[in-house]
Parts: C-alpha cells; sequence; structure tokens
C-alpha cells in the first residue's frame, strides 16, 4: 500500500491537473485536499475549478469555494457571492433579485465574463443598475458579457471606456446607445443585439475599426429593425467581416434588396452574409403559395448577392406561440 501511495505521490503536477478535469468540484476537494500541502497547493492553482449550481447548496463541505474560477448559478438559488473571492466567470441563469442586488453592489470580483440570461419581468427593475455596473468599467478586467437578452439597454452620464470588453450580447437598442457602445468599447470585435431602433440623436462618432462580427437576433416579439437603421447602424463598421440578421417574416409587405446595397456601400471587408427569414405557422396557413414565395426569395437573395462574399439565406420555420 506504502509503496503504491509512494508511486501515486511520484506522479508529476501535471498528470494529476490532468486527472483531476475529470472530477466534479466538490468531490476532487473531499479527496484530496488536506491529505498534504503539495495537494492543498495543486488544487487551490488549479485555473479551471468549475461550480454549476442547480439547487441550492447545503453541504458543510466549501472549502473549495475560494477557489472556484467559474461560477454558474441556476435559477432560484441565492448564495453569496462574497464567498467566491477568485471567480473569473460567472453565469446566472434566470437570477433572482437578491442575487442580481448582490452583483450589482459588490465591488470585490474581478470578473472577466459575466452572463445574466432569461431575467423574470419582476428583476426587470435591477436593469439600469446593472448596465450602469457594466459601462462604468467597474469590472475592469471584463472580456466578455451577456446581458438582458430581449430588455432594453439604458444610458446615464456614468458611461467610460471600456477597454478589455472584446465580446458583447445584449437586448434591444436604439442607434444612440449602439454609438455609445461603439465608442466606449474601442476593442470590441464581436457584438449581438436583439434588434435596433431608431432614436433622435445626432450624436457622431468615429468608425469603429475593430468590430468583425455582428448578430442581431430579431424575434417575433422584438421590434423589428428597418433598412435605413441598419444602413446607419453598418456605416460605422467599415471593417467588419461577419454579418448575420434574423428578421420574422414580412411576406406581405417585402420590397427591399436584402441588404446588398447598404452592404455594398459600407462593408467592402464582408466575408460571410448569413440571412435568416423566420416563417410562422400562421403564415403557412394565410399564404397558400407560401412555398413559391420562399423559392423566389431565395433566387432574388442569390442575385443580389451573387459572389460579393459568402451568402446564405436560411429559412426557419416554427410555431408564433
Amino acid at each position: 500500500m506504502n509503496n503504491n501511495l509512494l508511486q501515486l505521490e511520484s506522479l508529476p503536477n501535471e498528470i494529476f491537473a490532468s486527472i483531476f478535469e475529470f472530477l466534479q468540484c466538490p468531490e476532487l476537494f473531499q479527496a484530496f485536499y488536506h491529505l498534504n500541502s503539495r495537494f492543498n497547493n495543486l488544487l487551490q492553482s488549479l485555473p479551471y475549478l468549475t461550480l454549476n449550481l442547480l439547487t441550492n447548496y447545503n453541504n458543510n463541505n466549501n472549502d473549495f469555494f475560494p477557489y472556484i474560477r467559474s461560477l454558474i448559478i441556476d435559477r432560484a438559488i441565492d448564495i453569496n457571492l462574497c464567498r467566491f473571492m477568485q471567480i473569473r466567470s460567472l453565469t446566472l441563469r434566470y437570477p433572482t433579485d437578491q442575487l442580481l442586488a448582490q452583483l450589482i453592489s459588490n465591488s470585490s470580483l474581478h470578473l472577466e465574463h459575466l452572463s445574466v440570461n432569461h431575467m423574470h419581468v419582476s428583476v426587470l427593475n435591477y436593469i439600469p443598475n446593472l448596465c450602469d455596473k457594466v459601462f462604468s468599467n467597474s469590472f475592469s478586467k471584463l472580456k466578455s458579457c451577456h446581458l438582458l437578452e430581449w430588455g432594453t439597454i439604458v444610458k446615464n452620464s456614468q458611461w467610460t471606456i471600456l477597454p478589455c470588453l472584446y465580446i458583447l450580447k445584449i437586448g434591444k437598442i436604439d442607434l444612440f446607445i449602439y454609438k455609445s457602445i461603439l465608442s466606449s468599447c474601442p476593442n470590441l470585435y464581436f457584438l449581438q443585439l436583439a434588434t435596433i431602433i431608431s432614436s433622435n440623436t445626432s450624436i457622431r462618432i468615429r468608425p469603429h475599426l475593430n468590430l468583425k462580427r455582428i448578430v442581431i437576433r430579431t424575434t417575433a416579439f422584438v421590434e423589428r429593425w428597418t433598412d435605413d437603421d441598419m444602413n446607419i447602424c453598418l456605416s460605422y463598421v467599415p471593417n467588419l467581416e461577419y454579418l448575420s440578421v434574423h428578421q420574422p417574416s414580412m411576406i406581405f409587405s417585402h420590397k427591399n434588396d436584402w441588404l446588398a446595397s447598404i452592404i455594398a456601400c459600407h462593408l467592402p471587408c464582408l466575408h460571410q452574409f448569413h440571412y435568416y427569414f423566420h416563417i410562422f405557422d400562421i403564415e403557412r396557413i394565410m399564404e397558400p403559395n407560401i412555398e413559391l414565395l420562399l423559392n423566389e426569395f431565395k433566387r432574388k437573395f442569390k442575385i443580389a448577392h451573387h459572389k460579393r462574399y459568402l451568402s446564405r439565406f436560411i429559412i426557419i420555420r416554427a410555431q408564433l406561440i
């Protein structure tokens, strides 16, 4: 037994670190923590320790809390975030108002990745303060941020420069907020939003040269973007390489050229363009020639974008409810 133990302990830390990747954090610490100083130091230094809280955690064994790097908290779970002093990635799914209040008031978190999604209507009053927390650069090391899948982003005077932010996923914004984001995030590479709508603003900004990818995921329950809004939006990102737009069906009023002229005017570096055209069940019932119309749309889309860049017209068939 002693020989086996000695052989086990003779393995290099790299081997143990590779093995530990396949173990859940609570079981990992229960098995190896406090065995000796070597294992203690190794466990404390692991850069990938992840805790996924699907239920309220009542286990007394919480020695590993201070060493968690990635924390995922599912719906209706409340826990003291101050117990996780080294988290770099935080994901909140259906967060409670108590948890959001903690996130907003906590000044000791050094997050690099933040995701807050599937927010319930009862916590919408936290949206302004949450936006202020992010865009005032309170998380000074933040590299990626996913906020408010269907909420509306608002702005106050506290916004400042976010030099580290690289990826941003947000909900509905207007052109004023869009320009403010571009001005505040000079190194932004990827931007995803629910839709972009008009606003009464004459603010002028410099073109954003680092933004390479934009995804606009409009749904049936979100106000659609217009060609005029898209024209302004794309005029500020001349180095864009990838554009993806989702548009609920406009079968009975579709008269544009699938953004071809806007892209030709503003996006000389575009490599890929994906257009997701959403068709709902009620439209298939109301329009008996729906398949003929869709084929015609595909044909016109192909002509409009042919050989200029890689383009795809993708039909999404879904139920409205």
